[in-house]
């Protein structure tokens, strides 16, 4: 399966499973190991491990090959379909490791809460544009904070 189908059907499995938070990455062009991660939390370690479980046994139906790390802990799960990075977190530890402000290049398609579909990588590339231009803007009222400081 195609990655970027493969990242909607994995965010959508783990919807299906009540995890919350879910979003698409896509990172394609920013490293060569993935390109996609799908990110959720499940609200205790128990949760976590259901929607893993879930998320991995369902895809072996379709056919995709699933290497899994970190499977001793229920705080981070890791589920590696080589295209397409599953990770399902315990609250804690996703603000802990927020891997969505590590790779805040990538598009980012979250789903519907309601629904469970994943926004377009038009409104994705859109919502990276405003993301990148609040950033310059907060780096130049930095540099003018400083400059003002200065003089």
């Amino acid at each position: 399966m195609q990655g970027i189908h493969l990242a909607r059907r994995i965010a959508r499995l783990a919807w299906a499973k009540k995890a919350e938070d879910v979003v698409i990455l896509d990172l394609r062009g920013l490293t060569d190991t993935t390109d996609f991660f799908v990110i959720c939390t499940g609200s205790v370690g128990m949760h976590v491990r259901a929607i893993t479980d879930f998320v991995m046994d369902e895809a072996r139906k379709l056919g995709e090959k699933a290497y899994v790390s970190e499977r001793d802990s229920d705080e981070w799960m890791v589920v590696d379909f080589v295209n397409v990075i599953f990770h399902s977190f315990q609250p804690a530890k996703r603000k802990l490791y927020n891997l969505e402000r590590l790779w805040c290049d990538a598009l980012r398609l979250e789903l519907d809460e309601q629904t469970g579909k994943a926004g377009t990588l038009k409104d994705a590339r859109e919502d990276l544009e405003v993301r990148r231009a609040a950033a310059a803007a907060r780096t130049a009222a930095r540099k003018l904070s400083k400059a003002a400081a200065k003089g």
